[in-house]
């Protein structure tokens, strides 16, 4: 599937989970996915950083 294609299949597939469930609905597991993410970034980064530590 090309770019476009799949930006356009995302922008469509977002307009049918907000009218399904509604847009605050939406917006919160955007946010929480990202959230998530970035908890799982810094986990990685905490244990690298535990492993350094723990080496000197």
């Amino acid at each position: 599937m090309r770019n476009g294609a799949m930006e356009q299949a995302m922008e469509q597939t977002i307009l049918t989970a907000i009218s399904a469930v509604g847009f605050p609905i939406v917006v919160t597991f955007y946010l929480l996915t990202r959230f998530q993410r970035s908890m799982d970034n810094l986990t990685d980064k905490i244990g690298e950083l535990i492993k350094e530590l723990q080496r000197h």
